[in-house]
């Protein structure tokens, strides 16, 4: 005889899969894509490049025109295409001249390169709180941690949802700082009609191979609307050369005018992102419509919570940030995760650990033996990392689960999702039995 379970009116059987029931799928379904979201249009572009035997941008035009494309979506006057997005925000902040003595504020609810750019160029992280409501930056925190040696703020989209410009430019206004926005998860993202990335001097973008759209696994943007910025990011990019030689009888190339990287991107990664590029409207509406899906079906679940959703902003939900309100399941988090991974569900906290409580951060792990730069004499008072500096943030990294919600999920794959955190929170009984306590 079969034991049925009426939960936000869906009629389900059987027990959980971590207490030796059936699995709602068998195949692992994964938060963000393995496997990148191409086809032959994608294919047949690549090997145009390789064909061509131009694979360098330095020879190929493929590369610039990738920029153009993706200057001219945006409404700005120039991109420049690079190797990730990491290397997009160092490049921003090395051309914005940023180092040594100046502390940039940046989240501890983001992705590890966010401060590891901020490191690369021997400046000093600086933690603001967030909005758990939205996952982004605060101003008002922002306000908080500005000092006299604060020189920037990196904004970033979390999730696809836009931070709120508006209160972060006039904070940053009011502490003097330079807004390098990363818009890593957020490509296409809207905040009030506008996209992200043209807010602040600049706006940094990721490539790699499970965000909006890829251009071959990894690369980045870096784009502006300052004329001379642009080229001397171009040139922190290509190992800070001139794009005009001084001397008659030297060629450009050989002329170094500061700490350069190659930072480049190939010919082959921008003709797979000029393809993907004309698609980033279409997979983001199908981004929106996947969570509009999880959103109707959460909302029948007592104990999770649905992302909130700003009314000014277009979402273009990287992932989907659901939470879990471990008073009301009675599990926690990392509980309800271990129970979805058995019915083929992998989801996933963010950030488990916060940036700021990451051991490189919290230990200043530096360059060679010592705590450069966190403790270097030339920033002032030495940076304290600790936990409660930034209780919203660590408050929402023992609560948040992201769910999947990418355009190449079938109509099937939506509904086992939703079946399966249904299934779980209609045991939470015997959840709370097995596991014995949250924890």
């Amino acid at each position: 005889m079969s034991v049925y379970l009426d939960v936000g009116g869906r009629r389900l059987s059987g027990k959980l899969a971590l207490l030796g029931g059936n699995p709602v799928r068998g195949e692992i379904l994964p938060f963000v894509p393995e496997d990148a979201n191409i086809d032959e249009e994608e294919i047949k572009a690549a090997l145009e490049v390789l064909r061509s035997k131009k694979l360098s941008q330095l020879a190929s035009a493929k590369v610039r025109e990738f920029e153009e494309a993706f200057a001219k979506y945006y409404g700005v006057k120039h991109a420049i295409a690079v190797s990730s997005g990491t290397t997009a925000l160092h490049v921003a902040l090395a051309a914005m001249g940023l180092g040594a003595g100046d502390g940039v504020i940046l989240p501890p609810y983001t992705f590890m390169a966010t401060a590891n750019a901020i490191l690369h160029q021997n400046a000093v992280p600086v933690f603001a709180d967030i909005d758990p409501k939205t996952h982004n930056i605060d101003a008002e925190s922002v306000r908080k941690m500005a000092t006299g040696k604060t020189k920037a703020v990196i904004p970033v989209h979390m999730l696809g949802h836009p931070a709120g410009m508006d209160s972060i430019l006039e904070a940053a206004k009011e502490k003097n700082l330079i807004v390098i926005e990363d818009c890593a998860q957020a490509n296409g993202a809207e905040y009030k009609g506008r996209k992200v990335g043209t807010f602040g001097t600049f706006g940094c973008f990721s490539f790699y191979l499970n965000k909006n759209i890829t251009s071959g696994g990894e690369g980045g943007m870096v784009i502006t609307d300052d004329d001379d910025l642009a080229e001397k990011a171009w040139s922190i990019a290509n190992h800070c050369r001139v794009k005009v030689s001084p001397y008659p009888n030297v060629p450009a190339h050989n002329i170094y005018w500061g700490i350069g990287y190659n930072y480049r991107m190939t010919a082959i990664q921008a003709a797979v992102g000029l393809t993907q590029l004309k698609k980033l409207d279409k997979f983001n509406e199908v981004r929106r419509k996947n969570a509009e899906y999880l959103t109707k079906e959460i909302k029948k679940i007592d104990g999770l919570e649905p992302p909130y959703v700003s009314p000014n902003v277009k979402h273009v939900y990287w992932a989907y940030g659901a939470r879990v309100i471990s008073e009301k399941l009675g599990i926690s988090r990392d509980q309800f995760a271990k129970a979805l991974l058995a019915e083929g569900i992998r989801a996933e906290g963010y950030a488990p650990i916060p940036v700021h409580l990451q051991k490189v951060i919290r230990e200043k792990v530096g360059y060679g033996k010592s705590h450069c730069p966190f403790d270097c004499p030339f920033y002032g008072e030495k940076p304290k990392y600790m936990e409660g500096m930034c209780p919203k943030a660590e408050k929402l990294c023992n609560e948040d689960l992201l769910l999947p919600v990418y355009p190449t999920l079938s109509k099937q794959d939506l509904e086992d999702v939703s079946e399966a955190l249904a299934k779980i929170a209609g045991h939470k009984e015997e959840l709370i039995s097995y596991f014995g306590s949250v924890k």
